[in-house]
């Protein structure tokens, strides 16, 4: 049987441009709307942190309860935005979520003079714009247009986050260094409306609702570039290099919930979003500690951010010849001993090579999302990845934990160390995060 052509309702119209596949321009939109989200939520947010803080005269600490309660708020919201992604689509919730944060970064820079009006702007509409309403409906679109290029894919939706904090990060600190945060803020609020809204048209659902297959596939493609499902797939070299390969099963939210893998990786996600919290968070003020001017610490954010960008593709190349928990560990590994490079640093060459091995590293958060759609299939994506955004995030309080530590000794050295055994165990989960067993139908 034919499949149903794409007609102009369901296409856009990209003139000499449209005989490319159109899951590549899903991933194209879907990059806009998450490399500006990271450049301001997860990077820029270190640049603003100290002038803020000082601004509202709050402690680091109480800094980053505001930031990190946003964070929580979002992980309450991910089962049910992760409900609309399902039903909706992703483009509907990811206008919502852009349209908030970019309403509550100009109130942020306009009306901000007390920690509560902080509370109201950042962590009420910033935060939970971008996190809840950008990330999420992003990857649920690249999982649902790729199976076999999945890898590629989100290795290239990764590469987006660091691209936005590479260009993202050094303006924001200019802005600040020139003109001060209120101004910037404002800048970027309305960045979102001009330059991420329009993008979000190009969403669509999945391949199927425009007469495509995932991977732009044909009712031609050879058989043998799709691999069965089998339950012991570890047992030989050809199902280790194919294993990622292997027919999509679909998990129901249920199932899901019933599996150990499900709580091994959230485990190891939560663990590692906590260590990653706090030194991200506080990345900035600690270079501006040691001496870095803001232009300085952004630039050195900047280049963190850049190096998540070969990081995620040499990572997404990995993962589609390898199994994807050893790729993870091995980035794990690394990143740990960046940490230990951090903590016993005494020259600028070795807080360059921490940026660069710890920057790199980033690229591997791309296998989370890759993991999940390979283990559990496509069709409830959304709702099991709401699932685990809550439960990760509700364990990644590390922003807060560096925050009282410097507030009690003065220096962040205590909880480096602590995120350097806490990375150790998440090596060990990443390892033994195998693939699930599949699910009985009457279950």
């Amino acid at each position: 049987m034919t499949s149903k052509s794409p007609t102009p309702d369901h296409v856009p119209s990209l003139g000499f441009l449209s005989g490319i596949f159109y899951g590549w321009w899903v991933v194209f939109a879907s990059c806009v709307v998450m490399g500006y989200s990271s450049g301001i939520m997860v990077y820029s947010s270190t640049i603003f942190f100290r002038p803020v803080a000082q601004s509202l005269r709050v402690s680091r600490t109480l800094m980053s309860v505001a930031v990190s309660l946003g964070r929580v708020g979002g992980a309450l919201e991910a089962p049910l935005v992760g409900y609309f992604i399902d039903r909706l689509g992703p483009r509907t919730p990811m206008r919502v979520g852009m349209a908030l944060a970019a309403t509550g970064l100009i109130l942020f820079g306009l009306f901000t003079n007390s920690l509560l009006t902080f509370f109201l702007t950042w962590t009420g509409m910033v935060t939970l714009g971008f996190g809840s309403m950008g990330f999420a409906p992003a990857w649920a679109a690249i999982n649902n247009w790729f199976v076999r290029k999945k890898g590629k894919a989100m290795g290239i939706g990764m590469s987006s986050q660091g691209i936005g904090g590479a260009i993202i990060a050094p303006i924001m600190a200019y802005l600040i260094g020139i003109w001060g945060w209120q101004t910037a803020a404002v800048i970027a609020g309305i960045g979102v409306s001009v330059l991420v809204l329009p993008i979000t048209t190009l969403i669509r659902t999945r391949p199927e609702e425009m007469g495509l297959k995932p991977d732009g596939d044909t009712d031609n493609q050879p058989i043998s570039e799709r691999h069965e499902y089998e339950k012991d797939y570890e047992t030989s070299k050809d199902h280790i290099l194919h294993a990622n390969h292997s027919e999509v099963i679909d998990f129901t939210t249920k199932q899901a919930i019933r599996t150990s893998t499900l709580w091994i990786l959230i485990l190891a996600m939560g663990i590692r979003q906590f260590t990653q919290a706090g030194i991200l968070l506080h990345l900035g003020p600690l270079l501006q500690d040691r001496g870095l001017s803001i232009l300085q610490a952004g630039s050195t954010v900047g280049l963190l951010a850049f190096m998540s960008i070969p990081g995620a593709f040499v990572c997404g190349w990995i993962s589609d010849n390898f199994q994807r928990r050893y790729v993870m560990t091995a980035f794990v590994v690394a990143e740990t001993l960046a940490l230990i490079t951090l903590l016993t640093a005494n020259a600028t060459w070795q807080l360059y090579l921490f940026v660069l091995v710890y920057g790199f590293g980033q690229g591997a958060h791309v296998l989370n999302r890759a993991m999940l759609g390979e283990y559990y299939g496509q069709k409830n994506y959304g709702k099991i990845w709401g699932v685990v955004a809550m439960t990760t995030t509700l364990l990644a309080w590390g922003q807060v934990y560096a925050g009282w530590i410097y507030d009690t000794t003065q220096s962040y050295n205590v909880a480096i160390t602590t995120f350097i055994f806490l990375q150790l165990a998440a090596v060990v989960f990443y390892f033994n995060c195998r693939k699930p067993i599949r699910p009985d139908i009457n279950q």
